[in-house]
């Protein structure tokens, strides 16, 4: 009997720790990566959150409008890995996004590099251009 048991919460605790796998989803079933865009704008919200973190910027179109688009990036854990912390970042800050569109909403990218107000350019990837 004892062996049924241990078998079942070994079971159960496998199970468990593959729940949060499946619910994980590729980029490019929300975003365009065969596609590239950029906008410049200013920060006006940074979440640092899990599972994916994010920016909202205000982008002025040439017609004076502002719209607000979506920047949407890896965890928090994983941004402050490659150098993207809370004191890099402030609101207010003028930023330009380069990245993929998303595939649904028209105001929304995955962050592939951002460039900050003093040149520095970051990229989650930990990549260089």
């Amino acid at each position: 009997m004892t062996g049924n048991i241990r078998l079942l919460i070994v079971s159960l605790a496998v199970l468990a720790l593959h729940a949060p796998l499946m619910a994980h989803h590729s980029v490019a079933v929300n975003y365009d990566t065969s596609r590239e865009v950029t906008v410049t704008g200013v920060l006006t919200e940074i979440v640092w959150i899990n599972p994916h973190s994010r920016f909202r910027v205000d982008v002025t179109s040439d017609d004076g409008s502002v719209d607000e688009w979506l920047i949407e990036m890896a965890s928090h854990n994983a941004m402050v890995r490659i150098g993207f912390t809370t004191d890099v970042f402030m609101v207010g800050d003028e930023v330009t996004i380069t990245g993929s569109p998303a595939r649904r909403d028209a105001k929304a990218i995955n962050l592939r590099w951002v460039v900050l107000e003093d040149g520095r350019e970051l990229s989650p990837t930990g990549r260089t251009r």
